[in-house]
């Protein structure tokens, strides 16, 4: 993804907002179009939710599941920090570690910011 900056602006409601190059904008929307088409298909919700296959895969070869939805994202650790609001320490610590790995918080903002739900990773 290279050095494309991502800007966060809180709004005074606490929420975060994310302004990023357009041409990264495209590829993440692109990225999470096969992944609505999937999440339409599971609207029983979130404990009913399938990974795309190239998620479910990297995940059976050993990869975290919080690495294997920031590489199909096809987003740095860099940039999923900024768009979560946390640390890439976080991140690495939570991809190193596994499933579960991470406080609640943390895997939640993550989870948001993958457009995922928070039992995905």
């Amino acid at each position: 993804m290279g050095r494309e900056r991502v800007q966060q602006i809180v709004t005074p409601q606490g929420d975060v907002l994310v302004v990023m190059p357009l041409a990264q904008f495209e590829r993440l929307s692109a990225a999470a179009g096969s992944f609505m088409l999937n999440a339409t298909a599971n609207d029983a919700g979130p404990e009913q939710f399938t990974p795309p296959p190239e998620v479910r895969a990297a995940i059976e070869a050993g990869e975290s599941p919080l690495a294997a939805w920031r590489r199909f994202r096809r987003i740095s650790q860099v940039a999923l920090a900024r768009a979560a609001g946390v640390s890439r320490f976080t991140v690495m610590r939570i991809e190193s570690a596994g499933a579960g790995a991470g406080n609640r918080q943390s895997r939640r903002l993550l989870a948001a910011a993958l457009d995922v739900p928070p039992s995905a990773i």
